[in-house]
């Protein structure tokens, strides 16, 4: 058996934390509990290790042209300090992965995807760029450089004692390079705060300060629960490459008037079913593959889910026929135990 891939932050909490193999990487699952992981993101901070998420650079004449082509999203219109979330398709429309695009320069980006697809997602690029003959080089981020998310109500405060810099400057998708470190302000948790990429000391010292400051270390538990209750889908979970951007709803992200891998697929089509959510009448930990029922007729299966921290009941997704609405009862089948539930449309808590 392989030895399990360790983060530049590994060290950092060995020991620590309740670990788990995730995707070929020795990953924390949850430092304390889940529970309190989550909650102290909904009312505090906490701060997540992601250097496992593939980073790919890719610099050169033709770097945006090869990013127009590969991503469905528009990519040109990016100044530097932009970013954009796109999904990067295959000659069906099927998503290969989702991931955020970072333009660091004019001729150099940074393109973050999940650690599930790095060998698809790296490979699916190199093809690219040999058959479109682009000049563009693509650089695949080490073990040596790290990622952290610091997500919560009080991130921004606690990152400005640090950094010396309020994150609450920056827009939404925007980000900067502060000594030596790109500060980034998206997240995946429905909570404000940044991600920091850098060198593994840099950012394991950024680390070290937060975890003095207070903040709570999460683990993948919490990160799972988190997106959850705001229905943000899951790569290689929700997403797959039997699924379309169309079906996940995201018409109004893809930009139709360029040329893209997978356009043709698409373009002029209707989605037959659609990403939705599924929340239970009473408290109930949902798993994914549970079939879901309406009059006693399968009518999805869920693709993930959990117990809402928040809400205290069952919240799960999945895909449904297109013309359901949300509110529509259902019926869950947790392992034999049938749970009453409804069709809503994410995200499951309104955030301010």
């Amino acid at each position: 058996m392989s030895r399990l891939r360790e983060t530049a932050l590994h060290h950092l909490y060995a020991g620590k934390a309740r670990m788990i193999e995730f995707n070929g990487w020795d990953m924390p699952v949850w430092f304390s509990s889940i529970e309190k992981e989550h909650l102290a993101v909904r009312n505090a901070a906490g701060v997540f290790d992601i250097s496992h998420m593939n980073r790919t650079d890719i610099e050169g004449a033709d770097a945006e042209k090869l990013l127009e082509y590969a991503c469905d999203a528009g990519i040109s219109g990016l100044g530097a300090g932009d970013m954009r979330y796109t999904h990067m398709l295959n000659e069906n429309g099927g998503i290969i992965d989702d991931g955020i695009v970072f333009r660091l320069e004019d001729e150099h980006f940074l393109f973050v995807t999940n650690a599930c697809t790095e060998t698809r997602v790296n490979d699916w690029l190199a093809r690219l760029v040999s058959a479109g003959n682009y000049r563009a080089k693509l650089r695949h981020e080490g073990p040596d450089r790290a990622m952290i998310a610091v997500q919560g109500p009080l991130a921004a405060q606690t990152l400005r004692a640090i950094l010396g810099a309020d994150i609450r400057e920056l827009g939404r998708f925007k980000f900067v390079i502060r000594d030596s470190l790109i500060v980034s302000r998206s997240g995946y948790t429905g909570e404000d705060g940044a991600e920091l990429i850098g060198s593994g000391p840099a950012v394991g010292e950024v680390f070290e300060r937060l975890l003095e400051s207070g903040v709570q270390p999460c683990g993948l538990g919490a990160r799972d629960t988190l997106r959850l209750e705001m229905g943000y889908p899951l790569g290689c979970v929700d997403v797959t490459e039997e699924v379309t951007p169309l079906e996940m709803g995201a018409e109004k992200l893809i930009d139709f008037s360029k040329d893209f891998v997978g356009k043709s697929a698409i373009v002029g089509k209707a989605a037959t079913r659609r990403f939705r959510g599924v929340l239970t009448d009473q408290p109930a930990v949902l798993r994914g593959g549970s079939e879901v029922l309406s009059g006693g007729r399968k009518v999805g299966v869920l693709t993930s889910g959990t117990l809402s921290p928040v809400l205290r009941r069952g919240i799960g997704m999945g895909f449904f026929p297109a013309n359901m609405q949300p509110g529509s009862e259902l019926t869950v089948n947790l392992r034999g135990r049938l749970l009453s539930a409804s069709l809503t449309k994410p995200p499951f808590i309104r955030k301010q």
